[in-house]
């Protein structure tokens, strides 16, 4: 898999854990929930580079130095959720069911997925390490 998302804990609705991209050599913490229908559920998506968006000044998207961007993640498996992402985990704690980056900087993630091209998309895997026994 390209990308994972691990959750590690949930605690207050908000999951928190390691998101890895170790063909580009990026890791960053990582938050998903508590608002709108919680954390992002686990399984496969797909990241297009075509579905890269800009959210210039939405400070819900944006890092503490202005990074403001979204990756749309397209579900690879039936679910009723929907606008579900990757971003920068600007303004309050936590997403609606994104996974929001906790870096002060994040171009090193939106280059990353610019680098996808058009027509191209990499895989996100989120898994739930607190499910397992």
């Amino acid at each position: 898999m390209a990308i994972k998302f691990i959750i590690e804990r949930i605690e207050n609705q908000k999951a928190y854990g390691t998101i890895k991209w170790t063909e580009k050599s990026l890791q960053s913490g990582a938050i998903s929930g508590p608002y709108g229908r919680g954390e992002l559920p686990s399984g496969l998506y797909h990241a297009e580079g075509k579905m890269l968006l800009p959210k210039p000044n939405n400070e819900g998207f944006c890092d503490s130095l202005k990074n403001c961007w979204f990756q749309v993640l397209s579900p690879q498996f039936s679910t009723d959720r929907t606008e579900l992402g990757i971003h920068p985990d600007g303004n309050l704690i936590g997403t609606k069911g994104c996974i929001g980056l906790i870096d002060a900087n994040t171009k090193a993630w939106y280059d990353a997925f610019k680098s996808i091209g058009k027509n191209n998309y990499t895989v996100v895997e989120v898994i739930d390490n607190t499910q397992t026994p």
